[in-house]
């Protein structure tokens, strides 16, 4: 009896508790992800792949499921085009949780769909989308609670992008957007400048057509009872009593008007703002969307905060802005739950100012930088996607390897390119982290573009949303509506002069009369940029396209020049900011799917990917012009070829970005953003990283020629050398001295020496000489043929820089042909990481030219392998560096003979 009694006393104690914590749950606000357990299937049913998730595109959805290889391999860009012509469906179980129910807003948010698309939830037609940089939220709470069953379906029938290209071009008979289709040699699809896409989805000069459909961002059911914080912008003035920030908050009542009244609460994780400053009252009804918009100021004393500076300036510090909203009606004695009718948002933040500085200068206006009131040369890049395919744009672990490589190699600032995406939030996070600059375009690129009343809806929320969602990263330097769109009508790219008239009228309504006021409302922060390249402030006189939006004295320029010799530093003038210039180059030999195929098979892919409308001609020229030539009947010719071109574009880009540094003072020019950072694919293009991460030649180089602190010297038209010192650093006066160094082919000893010594102060360049480096040769005896400079920066007898100069173009000079080995020295594996690294040991009997390393492609087990230095000039007789790889379980037993050498000597006649 007594074990019965206790029995019962455990059970009426056990539901006690349970009422009891039933009584104190509280319902909060939150989200769920609908990112699992999709189906995808073609209109016609042939095909159906199961258990998807969300990022997803249909390219990658049928590469996972082994139905097509992968799009990047062979010529499956063409193979492939029929995905890009049908129609998908995707679908998903929406469980009807009735907990759910009792919230007031059941939201249900798509943050990216690619493109047009209308989506269901059983029978009933939610909405549609046509851009696929928008977010589309539904409010589905009255159809849960009268269709509420064990489970709903969820169903998102997406369309052809190109067959609604195809029948929106009918829509503009009278007057075309112009170009209707990319050059033939780009393989591509037509119109996509009539739709809000990915505009290189449909293939660049760079770039394959992968016309890609799917849901490319996350999908979530957002739920609560009063309403949503969804951005936060941040502005920031340097005033004398302190820093004033202006923080903007932007809240959704769900999807409809509403009243709203509560408090927001302010903090900054780790300072201190003023009491009354913390908390705002706020009432108002939000719009006919749910939105609804709030400022608000505090004040931080300045001794408070730690500047952000950009990347080689100092350190990146960052703040945590953290604001808090509280319904009214948490206060109400019949109010049971109190968190559904809180929201909360943190971002981070860095409190620095940039501005765009356009003073008149002696032949024009300066265009420049200032960070914290420091004038910035800024270093960089473009940045195109880091993948053809939007659902594998944000990739964290590719995109922070990317970001990571353009700070060590001394870059400040970033192009992020406008026939793009808008990024992740993870790559402006990474930027903000990194101290790289952004300067963003907007999705606009190489095109007319529409300007009737539904494009310019559609793009004004397009604008919005990407302006708020980013606006508050110090990373973003800048906005620029499109890219290229107006040099493109007033050099006639386009064949628009007969029109003109017309085509500048709705280039006016589109980018001044909707994208700049729409970005101006959200972020008074920031310059905007109407174009890049643009005139920048000055003053336009002849309705609204700049007479010559390429005009070197005003704003910024994009510089290519195929028809001279990209070697001789002569042929670069400069300007005030160059932000795009570069120079092609072939991918590693190693890297192309057919190598082992034979010359003919790799010739014929390697001039399907080559989009440029020139083709590989530039490349040639380049080569015949300053390298030897290889043999076009040799089994190593394209071995051969790829390595020169990789030398050649390195050339280039050093001697032109050393122009262009150079020119800071004497030409004003305070900016050099090369083309491109990236690759998309395996193929010729611009870039100084491949596809994959392998860096070129020239990513290798770039970092000595963006250095904080670098040398240069080059020949001026007079044939006399300029010397320069670059000191991109801060602090007091220090002295240099730069010893020209005349060294011989033969000999790993200079020959002779030339030292100057001057004063550098911080942040400038400072000639040192134009000195006629040639007659004191001829003083000498020394040949053109047999020697070349070194050029070495001291101070304090330590040398902190060093450059090279020919006196003679390579395949004109005397190059001796060395015995050069590689050899392993010393191997360790970190079995945690699987990281393996390699010390190795390279051997010459005689200097040697650009050496060059590869690890054979039989090498299998080996992943992700990067030499430390690539394409050097080799002038000791042992010169050491380090391989690193990934070794799946350390495992690996590399042999001398799993690397490749090559150098120009060996190529000499």
């Amino acid at each position: 009896m007594l074990e019965s009694i206790k029995f019962f006393i455990f059970i009426l104690l056990l539901l006690l508790t349970i009422m009891l914590n039933q009584n104190v749950t509280s319902k909060k606000s939150g989200e769920l992800d609908l990112n699992q357990f999709w189906t995808i299937e073609n209109s016609n049913r042939t095909l159906k792949l199961q258990n998807q998730s969300i990022p997803s595109g249909v390219y990658t959805a049928l590469e996972q499921d082994q139905i097509i290889e992968s799009i990047l391999e062979f010529k499956n860009d063409i193979t492939t085009k029929w995905i890009g012509l049908e129609n998908w469906t995707y679908t998903t179980m929406l469980e009807c949780d009735t907990r759910i129910l009792n919230y007031s807003e059941v939201i249900l948010t798509f943050h990216g769909v690619d493109t047009f698309a209308r989506i269901y939830i059983g029978n009933k037609l939610l909405g549609e989308t046509n851009n696929m940089f928008v977010r589309y939220r539904f409010d589905i709470r009255h159809m849960l609670q009268v269709e509420c069953r064990a489970n709903l379906q969820l169903r998102v029938e997406i369309r052809s992008s190109v067959s609604e290209a195809a029948s929106l071009a009918a829509k503009y008979d009278k007057l075309k957007i112009v170009p209707e289709c990319p050059p033939a040699v780009y393989h591509g699809e037509c119109h996509v400048n009539l739709i809000r896409k990915m505009q290189a989805s449909y293939a660049w000069d760079w770039g394959l057509a992968a016309p890609s459909m799917g849901i490319w961002k996350s999908v979530k059911l957002e739920f609560y009872d009063s309403v949503k914080i969804r951005d936060l912008t941040f502005a920031l003035s340097d005033e004398e009593t302190g820093w004033e920030v202006v923080v903007g908050v932007y809240l959704e009542t769900g999807t409809k008007e509403a009243q709203l009244k509560g408090t927001l609460t302010f903090k900054f994780m780790g300072i201190q703002i003023e009491t009354n400053e913390e908390i705002l009252t706020v009432k108002g009804t939000s719009n006919s969307t749910g939105e609804f918009f709030i400022n608000h100021t505090l004040h931080i004393p300045k001794e408070s905060v730690e500047l952000w500076w950009p990347n080689g300036y100092g350190a990146q510090k960052l703040y945590s802005l953290y604001v808090r909203w509280e319904d009214d009606k948490i206060n109400s004695v019949h109010e049971n739950y109190h968190d559904s009718r809180i929201s909360e948002k943190s971002v981070r933040v860095g409190f620095r100012t940039v501005k765009l500085c356009q003073e008149p200068f002696t032949d024009g206006r300066m265009f420049y930088f200032t960070v914290n009131d420091v004038p910035i040369f800024m270093k960089g890049s473009n940045w195109i996607p880091s993948s053809i395919l939007p659902e594998k744009s944000a990739d964290k672990k590719y995109v922070k390897y990317l970001l990571t490589a353009a700070r060590d190699a001394n870059m400040n600032m970033l192009r992020v390119w406008g026939g793009g995406v808008y990024e992740s939030n993870e790559f402006y996070r990474l930027a903000d982290e990194l101290g790289i600059l952004i300067w963003q375009d907007l999705m606009f690129a190489c095109s007319m573009y529409p300007a009737d009343e539904d494009f310019l809806e559609t793009v004004k929320l397009e604008v919005q949303q990407n302006v708020r969602r980013i606006q508050h990263h110090p990373s973003i330097a800048i906005w620029a509506t499109n890219n290229e769109n107006e040099v493109a009508i007033r050099q006639n790219w386009y064949s628009t002069n007969s029109l003109e008239k017309d085509y500048v009228a709705e280039y006016k309504k589109l980018y001044e009369e909707t994208i700049r006021p729409t970005i101006a409302e959200i972020d008074s922060w920031r310059e905007i940029l109407t174009s890049s390249p643009s005139n920048g402030d000055q003053p336009r006189d002849d309705d609204y396209i700049a007479k010559n939006p390429q005009d070197p004295r005003f704003g910024d320029v994009h510089y290519y020049n195929y028809e001279m010799d990209g070697w001789n530093p002569i042929i670069y003038s400069g300007g005030r900011f160059i932000s795009e210039y570069g120079f092609q180059s072939f991918p590693a030999f190693t890297s192309w799917p057919v190598r082992d195929l034979g010359l003919n098979n790799l010739t014929d892919l390697i001039n399907h990917r080559q989009h440029s409308p020139l083709g590989s001609v530039p490349i040639i020229r380049m080569i015949d012009a300053n390298l030897p030539t290889p043999s076009r009947n040799s089994t190593s010719y394209w071995q051969n070829m790829i390595y020169l071109s990789q030398v050649s574009q390195a050339m280039i880009v050093k001697t032109e970005t050393e122009v262009y540094r150079s020119k800071r003072v004497e030409k004003g020019t305070m900016g050099a953003l090369y083309w491109q950072l990236n690759d998309v694919w395996t193929a010729p293009s611009w870039s100084s990283i491949e596809y994959g991460g392998k860096f070129k030649i020239l990513h290798h180089w770039i970092k000595d020629v963006f250095a904080n602190v670098h040398v240069i010297a080059y020949f001026n038209s007079q044939n006399s050398l300029d010397i320069y010192a670059i000191r991109d650093t801060l602090g007091s006066d220090e002295e240099y001295t730069i010893e020209v160094c005349i060294h011989s082919w033969k000999s790993f000893l200079p020959v002779d020496k030339i030292s100057f010594t001057k004063i550098v102060p911080q942040n400038t360049v400072v000639k040192f000489d134009s000195y006629d480096i040639y007659k004191y040769l001829e003083q000498k005896s020394f040949s053109r043929e047999d020697h070349m400079l070194f050029v070495n920066l001291y101070q304090n007898n330590k040398k902190i820089s060093d450059n090279f100069v020919f006196l003679n173009k390579i395949k004109k000079s005397n190059l001796p042909k060395p015995t050069a080995t590689v050899s392993i020295a010393a191997s360790s594996c970190n079995k945690s990481n699987n990281a393996v690294l390699y010390s190795l040991e390279i051997s010459t009997t005689r200097p040697a030219l650009f050496v060059y390393l590869e690890l054979a492609p039989e090498v299998v087990s080996l992943k992700k392998c990067q030499f430390s230095k690539n394409g050097f000039l080799q002038f000791t007789p042992i010169q050491m560096l380090y391989l690193q790889c990934i070794d799946i379980d350390c495992k690996s037993k590399l042999q001398n003979n799993d690397i490749t050498l090559q150098t120009i000597n060996s190529l000499m006649n």
